[in-house]
């Protein structure tokens, strides 16, 4: 293979936080991942990356392995490319895998976002902020969200479960693609318009401050649903300013959030939950829709407009 391509610069990593940094950094054209990796919950982050930067992968399984890749989680098949390989492959196996991925025609890329260095407004007398909670798939469906909103949007609040270390990288990830601008969530920053705050991998809780201007508030406090931070921490903070709100649940695993959204609801916020169709594990959607905390449950392609024009109206 280096014979090949003699110009070929080889990057190792042994663990995928080094792995994520290096391809962020590096950008690179392919990559080799150990199977191992991709049984990671936090292997999503990697494949939001691979997608946002057209990077071509194969998994590489041991040759001892009898349990193929594809089968080992349900956000595998969001890959660019995916070839279920074995560490006992000869290297020619390889050169052609390298060829057909690296030589197949690149996607057409979406323009990098522009960022406004002045204040954005989210439109006269607009006084609207968007909660969204998501987990497992959820950083696939955030960046199908966020693409879709205005650079004006309304101050925006995520909670996203992620590994602790993967919070700085999702946010970077993220503001690559929205046209407003992605900042990771900390304690007592003032809500503005066209910005999006994310709390994913904090040792603390999110929440809203009750009254205006209205701030972010991160304090100590157990688990939630087994999770910190945690979605309903933030929507039930939300709730005194209720009909301020629109809210959403976006794919994950469990019922984090479904309580928050169902009382947000009964309180005059506009709620809604991603449909099933669209959901890598349509679990939190599917119990805040049993409860009857969404009024509305919306395919992933429409959430963005979804949630702008409740806004709006």
């Amino acid at each position: 293979m280096q014979s090949s391509y003699p110009g070929l610069q080889v990057l190792l990593a042994n663990n995928l936080m080094m792995a994520y940094n290096q391809a962020e950094a590096g950008q690179p054209t392919f990559a080799f991942v150990e199977d191992g990796f991709t049984k990671l919950p936090e292997f999503e982050m990697m494949l939001a990356l691979f997608s946002a930067l057209d990077i071509r992968w194969v998994s590489v399984m041991d040759s001892h392995s009898s349990t193929p890749a594809r089968g080992s989680s349900p956000l595998l098949d969001v890959g660019a490319g995916i070839f279920e390989l074995t560490k006992a492959d000869h290297p020619r196996v390889f050169s052609q895998y390298y060829d057909m991925m690296v030589k197949a025609p690149r996607r057409n890329q979406p323009n990098m976002a522009q960022k406004s260095n002045g204040a954005a407004s989210a439109g006269p007398g607009s006084d609207k902020v968007i909660l969204i909670g998501s987990s497992t798939g959820g950083v696939e469906a955030l960046r199908s969200v966020l693409v879709g909103f205005p650079l004006n949007c309304p101050p925006t609040l995520i909670v996203q479960h992620t590994g602790k270390n993967f919070g700085r990288g999702l946010v970077s990830l993220l503001d690559r693609v929205c046209p407003a601008k992605v900042v990771a969530a900390e304690d007592g920053m003032s809500l503005s318009p066209g910005t999006v705050y994310i709390a994913a991998g904090q040792p603390k809780h999110m929440g809203l401050t009750s009254r205006k201007p209205l701030k972010t508030r991160f304090k100590d406090a157990p688990p939630i649903s087994g999770h910190l931070p945690s979605v309903d921490a933030l929507f039930m903070s939300a709730v005194p300013m209720a009909k301020q709100v629109v809210a959403t649940i976006l794919t994950g695993m469990g019922q984090d959030g479904a309580q928050g959204l169902l009382e947000l609801r009964k309180a005059g916020a506009k709620t809604f939950a991603q449909d099933e169709k669209s959901c890598v594990v349509y679990g939190m959607p599917r119990v805040a829709w049993e409860m009857g905390a969404a009024q509305q449950q919306v395919p992933l392609a429409r959430m963005a407009g979804t949630l702008i024009q409740a806004c709006k109206s």
